[in-house]
């Protein structure tokens, strides 16, 4: 029998959707085995692992296609009766098994072979046709003693060898040989015994604990082997989800793998599983419509997550039950409620079973592959089996075993209780006050061990499921609390908001929910005005009820921003919050509010800060102190390197992670990995960096202003590292939209980096455009000590746009905003500031005097890229002062970057020298590349293969535009391409995807390399 390659017997369906996929070694061992010759392979594995499609794929291949194939399934006999006590019915009555039935459904099928009857075939086969009629003609005439039933019984097994062996290159698969009739092992037994030269036998087996195992012994040169199929791994679900994504529609890295984890938790990694997921979620994809409107990704999860368990899943699970009986339906029905895996003793008590019968109604539930073990404990093999199970339990006895289940999951609790299984089976039963006062107690229970995740999770639950509002209230307060050191989505918004707008709180929980809703606000889901708006709405209930409350919640409004109040509202709130300090004695609070107090001080460059942040050194009495120390510290560590404290920063993230160490908080921990990433930026260290910014931008978008800040560098390397403009300015700009409470890093960095790109485009207006909305933030909340990053590119664009009056005012604004403040790097900010008026009120000398001190200052802080700016601020001083002779200088800056790796800026300065007809070219002069493609020429025709503008080319390679024009020209002529298209058709490739000889830096999985430095590399030295 011939079957299409992508056929699968019922339970073997396979993830067509997404290829074959995880396979590679079962493969190779199953075409080994077929290629020596005649040979018997069993290919074992449970149900759904795809031991049918296996054989399929190998069949399939070139050198197999052409041999006869033949192929037969065993039936299910009936009921799984195998304890005498079981025995039953079966639902669809008694079965008869047809000894050799499969060999004779595989022979009924086999083709017409033109070359069979070439020779006289032996007598005995004609007995074969006595049992496949489809073969009689084809047949000799049986011998007459085969009309006896008995002597036909004896020949027949010798007449299928001996025809199978005059077929040539043969397949005989039997699926199922677990259920294999006596006749048709005995058959097995005779053809391993003797097995004709040019025959192999493939059967197929489950592996289920209790199904029988085909034992045969190899003999006459007959090779025996075994291939094991086991679930898919995490990684191997993701390659077929990564397939199936790329037939259906493009998709980010952290889509694709959010939703492979998700089909593979489902599934258990079986792939006729999650081929059926797959293929559900292409049903909602076509459901969707036209391709501009395919669903989001997000979407794609929530809908896998909350669908109906798969048609072809149900039916399949039903088919596996058949054969069951009421004892064994009743152990199912009980471990679906139940939906853990929990001893047998426990199993049978929910089931209402004596405990011998319960045993035996297992073991039947894992002869079909319904259950599978955990060690002593049966379990279903995935969420989507339970899934089904469940829902084939009527509603009455869902309830009944619920509370069954709940009442004996209290009772043998050796240690603490199954909380929100609990509440889970309370509410299934109607028990719903009980089942609420489980969950909370669940959340209760989480967040004092730290898993603030879980615990928002919890919460949340128990605010949408509660009926009664002083409930809600209470659980909405926990929740609030809870939510600020966790990954708080909108969903946890919306449900405080619903209690505080719906069920009236008391005063004094309502200004503490708003108090905690606003951090939340503020940290992950809203933004600077709504969460200070928040605040101030809570603080008056606060002062009324609980002075110690009102002190943290003026502590939090201390906290400036850039997005947020003017910074002397916020010193007010703090003045504030320190007269009530005397009076705060809970140990949590006062955790928080020294954790806000550091903070505050440190983003306003107060020298108070330090002695501010030694309060949190000290040893914390619960999982809340050390959370709140931590979230001090890492907020410290942020403001401290913005200022230019990077020492001081580290040292504050080191101790973080320290009290980090016995919690679980994502917010936290995704502070900490951004503050590493901002320090390793300022700091110069490059390597991975893009690819670690792009981890995490994936790792915590729930989170805006993780996000963002991860963002920024990620756009930051984009640009100076990778040369990419385009991919930088998206960035750069989803980083501004995505922040909701930036304390001066994220907007300042991202508007500086844009007017940059603006300024060396020659379009100053167009930079003052893009720090414009920043610089009227400044003036607005005078928070000067966080312009360092953005003032000394905006001077440079007013003085290019005709504003310098205003650029000196901002200047000496700058300079009175940090006159009492601990902020270094801003000091050095200012002074370039100055050097930049100075050089554009024609004071070169004074300019290049204060360009030399700022460089030598940005090195002893660490920051070898704004020092490096700063020389080059000084060199193109000197330029226009001594020409040529001052080239010197800048090609020292261009070493400075390229050590750096900053590939934009060395092209920047490249452009530089070129604009004063200073050409750099190697000792030996020039070379020429003939019908080659130069360096240069090779970057350019790397960026017109992406799809890249003229003007997009011109901004990452720091070229003009009719420079690029001229290369493009040249690149056509070389390739003897006739569009921009044809240079890709051309199939110009370089070693990274790009080019010929690759790119002077390349990106492998998101590391950056850069160029070889050896004195034949003269990438850039043309224009």
């Amino acid at each position: 029998m011939e079957r299409h390659p992508f056929d699968t017997r019922p339970g073997e369906e396979a993830a067509a959707t997404g290829g074959f996929v995880g396979r590679h070694e079962e493969t190779r061992r199953l075409r080994e085995a077929l290629r020596t010759g005649r040979s018997l392979t069993v290919v074992r594995g449970q149900a759904g692992t795809g031991t049918s499609r296996l054989v399929d794929e190998v069949l399939a291949e070139t050198e197999f296609a052409e041999w006869t194939h033949l192929r037969g399934t065993c039936p299910t006999t009936g009921p799984d009766t195998a304890p005498a006590h079981e025995r039953g019915t079966h639902p669809g009555g008694p079965t008869t098994t047809v000894p050799l039935g499969p060999v004779t459904e595989a022979l009924a099928t086999l083709p017409y072979r033109p070359g069979l009857p070439a020779r006289p075939l032996p007598p005995v086969t004609g007995v074969v046709g006595l049992v496949v009629p489809e073969l009689a003609d084809r047949l000799p005439r049986p011998p007459a003693a085969a009309d006896d039933p008995e002597v036909r019984r004896g020949l027949l097994p010798r007449a299928i060898r001996a025809l199978l062996a005059l077929l040539g290159d043969t397949v005989l698969i039997l699926e199922d040989v677990h259920h294999a009739d006596p006749a048709t092992v005995g058959l097995l037994h005779r053809l391993a015994d003797s097995m004709p030269a040019r025959l192999r036998v493939v059967v197929t087996e489950d592996a289920a604990p209790g199904l029988p195992v085909l034992g045969v012994r190899a003999a006459g040169g007959t090779r025996l082997q075994e291939v094991s199929l086991r679930p898919w791994t995490p990684q191997e679900t993701d390659d077929c989800v990564r397939r199936w994504l790329g037939d259906h529609r493009p998709a980010r890295a952290d889509e694709r793998r959010d939703l492979a984890a998700l089909v593979h938790e489902l599934s258990g990694g079986l792939p006729g599983a999650a081929g059926a997921l797959l293929e559900d979620a292409g049903e909602l994809l076509r459901a969707d419509g036209a391709a501009a409107h395919r669903p989001r990704t997000d979407a794609l999860l929530t809908a896998v997550r909350e669908t109906a368990v798969p048609l072809r899943l149900r039916r399949e699970l039903a088919r596996r039950c058949a054969p069951l009986t009421e004892d064994a339906r009743r152990i199912v029905a009980a471990a679906a409620v139940l939906g853990r895996p929990v001893p047998v003793d426990l199993l049978a008590h929910v089931a209402d079973l004596a405990p011998e019968r319960a045993d035996a109604a297992v073991d039947a539930c894992l002869r079909q592959s319904v259950l599978r073990t955990e060690g002593p404990c049966p379990a279903f093999r995935n969420p989507l089996d339970r899934r089904a199970a469940l829902a084939r339990v009527p509603g009455p006895r869902l309830a009944r075993l619920s509370l069954r289940a709940a009442r004996a999951l209290h009772r043998s609790s050796d240690g603490p209780p199954p909380l929100t299984d609990l509440a889970r089976l309370y509410t299934a039963a109607g028990r719903v006050r009980d089942g609420l006062r489980c969950l909370v107690a669940a959340a209760d229970r989480a967040a004092a061990t730290g898993d603030y995740a879980t615990a928002t999770s919890l919460y949340t639950r128990a605010v949408a499921e509660d009926p009664r509002a002083q409930g809600r209230i209470r659980t909405a307060a926990k929740l609030a609390r809870t939510a600020q050191l966790a990954r708080a989505g909108e969903d946890v918004v919306a449900a405080v908001r619903t209690v505080l707008d719906e069920d009236d709180p008391p005063p004094r929980l309502r200004g503490e929910i708003r108090l905690h809703l606003s951090v939340v606000l503020r940290n992950q889901s809203g933004g600077a005005l709504d969460s200070l708006n928040e605040v101030a709405r809570a603080i008056p209930d606060l002062e009324a009820c609980d002075p110690q409350i009102a002190a943290r919640a003026m502590a939090v409004a201390a906290i400036p921003s850039l997005q947020g109040w003017p910074v002397t509202r916020h010193q007010a709130w703090l003045d504030r919050a320190e007269t009530l300090a005397g009076r705060v004695v809970d140990p949590v609070a006062r955790a928080a509010i020294a954790a806000n107090r550091a903070t505050a001080l440190m983003l306003l460059g107060d020298p108070r800060a330090w002695p501010a942040a030694e309060i949190l050194r000290g040893p914390a009495g619960s999982a809340m102190e050390a959370a709140h120390h931590a979230r001090g510290l890492t907020n410290l560590a942020h403001a401290s390197s913005a200022l230019g404290h990077g020492t001081r920063a580290r040292d504050f993230l080191d101790r973080a992670v320290d009290g980090l160490a016995d919690s679980s908080s994502p917010y936290l921990e995704g502070l900490v990995e951004t503050g590493r990433l901002v320090l390793a930026w300022h700091a110069g260290q490059w390597h991975d960096l893009y690819a670690a910014a792009d981890r995490t931008t994936r790792d915590y978008r729930e989170i805006p202003d993780l996000t963002a800040e991860a963002m920024l560098v990620r756009g930051l390397t984009a640009l100076h590292v990778l040369g990419d403009v385009p991919r930088a300015r998206r960035d750069l700009a989803e980083a501004a939209a995505t922040t909701r409470y930036d304390t001066g890093f994220i907007l300042t960095a991202s508007a500086a980096a844009t007017a940059r790109v603006h300024l060396e485009a020659g379009r100053p207006g167009q930079a003052g455009d893009a720090v414009e909305e920043v610089l009227r933030r400044l003036e607005r909340t005078g928070g000067w000590v966080w312009a360092a990053e953005v003032l000394p590119v905006a001077v440079e664009a007013l003085h290019g746009s005709g504003q310098s009056s205003r650029a000196r005012r901002l200047v000496d604004d700058f300079a009175a905003g940090i006159a009492d403040r601990d902020a270094p790097a801003p000091r050095i900010a200012l002074a370039v500031c100055r050097a930049l008026l100075a050089r554009a009120a024609d004071r070169p000398d004074e300019a290049v005097g204060l360009l030399a001190d700022a460089e030598t200052r940005w090195r002893q802080l660490g920051r070898p890229l704004d020092a490096a700016r700063a020389a080059e601020a000084r060199g193109r001083c000197l330029l226009d002062l001594y020409g040529e002779s001052a080239a010197g200088g800048v090609q020292d800056v261009v070493e400075a970057y390229r050590h750096l790796g900053a590939r934009w800026d060395v092209a920047r300065c490249r452009r530089l020298l070129r604009s004063h007809a200073i050409v750099t070219t190697h000792r030996r002069g020039r070379i020429g590349y003939g019908d080659q493609l130069s360096p240069r020429e090779q970057e350019v025709a790397r960026l017109v293969v992406q799809g890249r503008a003229n003007r997009d080319i011109a901004e990452s390679l720091v070229l003009s535009t009719r420079t690029v024009e001229h290369h493009v020209a040249r690149i056509m002529r070389k390739l003897n391409a006739t569009s921009r298209t044809g240079i890709a058709l051309t199939g110009w490739r370089d070693e990274a995807g790009s080019g010929p000889g690759g790119p002077p830096w390349t990106v492998t999985d998101g590391a950056v390399s850069p160029p070889p430095r050896n004195g034949n590399d003269r990438s850039g030295d043309r224009p």
